[in-house]
C-alpha cells in the first residue's frame, strides 16, 4: 500500500471521527438552547397559538422559520408605502405555502414594532450561529489535519529527493573513479608506445593491458547505458511465454566454462518439467547470467556455485548460491544499489554494483522479487549441498 493510499484512509477515518464529534457537540448545543434561549424567545415574543405551533415544529425548524419570518417582516417595514402592500401580500402567500402560519391561518409572528423585531432577529441569528459553531470548528480542525499531513508528505519527499541527490552525486563520483583508472592506464601505455619508450619484449604486454582496460571501460559504459535505459519511459519489456526451466539451464551452460576456469565447482538442480512463465527472455536471461558471473568473480578458487529452480506452493524459485564468504551486514543492506562496493573491491575484482542494480530493476519490472539470503536463513530453501549465501528470485504463479 503506497503512502497516498494510507493518507486517504487516514483522512477518511479522521473525517468520520470529526463528524461524530460534531454531531455530539451539535446535539449538546441544541439541547442547551432548547431549554434556555428558545423558551425565552417563545414566551416573550409569541402568543399562545404561535407558541404551541412552534414548539411542535422542533428546535431547528423553529429557529429557521422565525429567522425567515422576521427577515421578511423587517423588509416590509423599510419598504416605501407604494411597495409595502403588494410585498406583504406576497409574503402572506409564501408563508401559507411553506407553513409559516398556524393551522388557523394566523401569522406566526405577532404584531411587533421594528425594535422588537430587530431584537428578535439578533437573538435568532445568535441561535443559528451557535448551531453552526460545531461545523465551523470541525472544518477548521479537519483542514489543520489535512495541511499537517500534506506538509509531512512534502518533508518526506524533500528528504527522499535530498537522499537521491546524494546517491546520484556519489554514483557520479564512483563512475568518474571507475572510468579514470583504466583510462589513465590506456593513456599512459599508449603514450609510452608512441614515444618508443617500451622495449619490444614488453610491447605485447602493454598492448594486452590497453585492450583489457579498454574492454573494462566499454563494459562499464554498457552497464551505465543499460541502467539508465531501464528508467526511460520508452523502455518496455518484450514479454512472451517462456519455458523458465530451459532458460535457466541455458544460463548455467553459458557460464559453465567460466566456473571451470575459475577452479570452482558447479552444482545445478533444475526441474525437468516445463515451467511456462510470461517474461522478457533476453532481460531475464541476462539477470541470471549476471548473478552467476558475480558468484564466479567475487569468490575464491574452490568455491561451490549452485543454480537451482523449483516450485513450491504458489511460487517458482530461482536460486543462485555460493559457498564463499558472506557479505557483511552494511553492504548486504545496500547490495542492490549502484556503486555500493568499496574501492578496493572495485579495483581488484572489476565490480561496480551496477549489475545487481540492473538485475533488481528488471526483476521488479516483471512483477517478481529478488533478495539476498545468507547463513541460517537458507535452511528453508531447497539446495544440493551447503551454501553461505544465495540470490533468490521469487515468481508468484
Amino acid at each position: 500500500m503506497n503512502k497516498y493510499r494510507e493518507l486517504q484512509i487516514y483522512l477518511i477515518r479522521r473525517f468520520l471521527l470529526l463528524m461524530i464529534m460534531v454531531s455530539a457537540m451539535e446535539y449538546g448545543i441544541v439541547r442547551l438552547l432548547s431549554h434556555t434561549i428558545l423558551p425565552f424567545i417563545l414566551n416573550v415574543f409569541f402568543d399562545g397559538a404561535s407558541l404551541n405551533y412552534l414548539e411542535n415544529l422542533g428546535f431547528g425548524i423553529t429557529a429557521i422559520c422565525m429567522f425567515i419570518a422576521i427577515l421578511f417582516t423587517l423588509i416590509i417595514f423599510i419598504l416605501p408605502d407604494s411597495l409595502r402592500t403588494p410585498f406583504n401580500s406576497a409574503v402572506d402567500y409564501i408563508s401559507r405555502r411553506i407553513s409559516i402560519t398556524t393551522r388557523g391561518g394566523q401569522s406566526l409572528l405577532p404584531k411587533l414594532d421594528p425594535n422588537d423585531l430587530l431584537l428578535l432577529l439578533v437573538l435568532i441569528i445568535a441561535v443559528l450561529i451557535c448551531m453552526i459553531i460545531p461545523y465551523v470548528l470541525g472544518a477548521i480542525v479537519y483542514s489543520h489535519i489535512v495541511v499537517r499531513e500534506l506538509h509531512k508528505i512534502e518533508e518526506e519527499e524533500m528528504e527522499l529527493h535530498k537522499e537521491y541527490d546524494q546517491k546520484r552525486n556519489l554514483m557520479l563520483s564512483d563512475i568518474a573513479h571507475d572510468l579514470r583508472t583504466p583510462m589513465t592506464t590506456v593513456s599512459g601505455y599508449s603514450k609510452a608506445l608512441t614515444d618508443n619508450m617500451v622495449p619490444d619484449s614488453k610491447k605485447e604486454e602493454y598492448l594486452e593491458a590497453i585492450q583489457r582496460k579498454s574492454k573494462r571501460v566499454n563494459d562499464l559504459i554498457t552497464l551505465l547505458f543499460d541502467y539508465v535505459k531501464l528508467d526511460t519511459e520508452g523502455f518496455k519489456l518484450m514479454k512472451q511465454e517462456v519455458d523458465l526451466a530451459e532458460l535457466v539451464r541455458e544460463a548455467g551452460a553459458f557460464v559453465y566454462q567460466d566456473v571451470e576456469d575459475a577452479d570452482m565447482t558447479f552444482d545445478a538442480d533444475i526441474v525437468e518439467e516445463r515451467v511456462p512463465v510470461q517474461l522478457d527472455r533476453l532481460q531475464m536471461s541476462r539477470v541470471i547470467t549476471n548473478l552467476l558471473t558475480n558468484a564466479i568473480k567475487h569468490n575464491k578458487a574452490g568455491t561451490r556455485v549452485g543454480l537451482f529452480l523449483y516450485q513450491e506452493d504458489d511460487y517458482i524459485r530461482i536460486l543462485v548460491a555460493d559457498s564463499g564468504d558472506k557479505i557483511d551486514k552494511e553492504n548486504a543492506e545496500h547490495i542492490f544499489e549502484p556503486f555500493v562496493m568499496g574501492d578496493e573491491s572495485r579495483s581488484s575484482k572489476g565490480g561496480t554494483g551496477l549489475g545487481l542494480s540492473i538485475a533488481k530493476k528488471v526483476v521488479e519490472m516483471h512483477g517478481f522479487t529478488i533478495r539476498l539470503v545468507q547463513g541460517s536463513r537458507l535452511a528453508k530453501y531447497k539446495f544440493v549441498g551447503d551454501y553461505e549465501k544465495a540470490f533468490i528470485i521469487s515468481i508468484k504463479k
